[in-house]
């Protein structure tokens, strides 16, 4: 089995382009995105065939660096669609994939090297999870504002803070995900700077703390744009790097994608 590594704004991938599920994926996951025994990533993306009629390319499987499916990842979608132009089976820059929540479409705006491209993934609609309140946290700090539950196809927390610093992210997102629904959630620290610009700091669950979040990305921006923040597109600063979210009937994130290197491995 041939993998492929990728980054999306520092969020690292590994990729392979099956012809179906190999036995044990949760496994195959946790063994080769551990950065001391395996190669190291986030997570692990399985490309498999598409079910009957469909008119997406491919489907797009992704298992956590712990094992756990999770339902989506917007970093993790521009990836996919590197690696797949990478096979040179793409017949237009613009396809759609299969995920757990339905087809996405995918675009390869700009080709800007050998390695890396520029890559606009459809995420789709985000909705507040209306039985939660600030008040709810565990945790809460002085320099939290508000905060929020957001679904757009997995589980966020956004929480508005003054000031990104000094908040402990790991004991604050563990404590949380004891407390939230039984999938756990997706954890993010959002500053606003200014109408058009947010800073965000993530930890996700089945991984941790990570340089950027695709779909943290879109969800933080949501929220503040419902919050009357910021407009409808955004500059979503990350460790990682920054993404261009657009907020509409569907959101889209953009942002680069960087090939890293490929390895040989077994498939079990």
């Amino acid at each position: 089995m041939e993998l492929t590594r990728h980054h999306g704004l520092g969020n690292v991938f590994l990729i392979a382009l099956l012809e179906e599920l190999p036995k044990d994926p949760s496994g195959l996951a946790q063994k080769y995105c551990d950065p001391q025994e395996g190669i190291g990533a986030d997570g692990l993306i399985l490309g498999t065939p598409c079910s009957e009629n469909s008119n997406a390319v491919n489907r797009f499987n992704l298992f956590n660096k712990d094992g756990g499916r999770a339902e989506l990842s917007g970093n993790g979608l521009r990836c996919f669609a590197q690696a797949l132009s990478m096979t040179s089976k793409l017949e237009d820059d613009v396809f759609h994939v299969e995920t757990d929540v339905g087809l996405r479409v995918l675009k390869i705006e700009e080709f800007l090297s050998d390695n890396e491209m520029l890559v606009t993934a459809e995420i789709g609609k985000a909705s507040f999870v209306t039985d939660f309140d600030f008040d709810q946290l565990e945790e809460k700090d002085s320099k939290m504002v508000r905060a929020v539950k957001v679904d757009i196809g997995n589980p966020h927390l956004i929480v508005e803070v003054s000031a990104l610093d000094n908040i402990d992210l790991e004991q604050f997102a563990v404590n949380e995900n004891e407390n939230a629904s039984p999938e756990g959630i997706n954890v993010h620290l959002m500053k606003v700077d200014d109408y058009s610009n947010i800073r965000i700091k993530t930890w996700e669950r089945g991984v941790g703390i990570t340089e950027a979040c695709g779909t943290g990305a879109c969800a933080s921006a949501f929220a503040a744009s419902n919050w009357g923040l910021i407009g409808s597109n955004a500059n979503v600063h990350m460790p990682g790097g920054t993404a261009i979210v657009e907020i509409g009937e569907s959101i889209e994130l953009a942002g680069l994608t960087t090939f890293m290197d490929r390895h040989q491995v077994g498939n079990g």
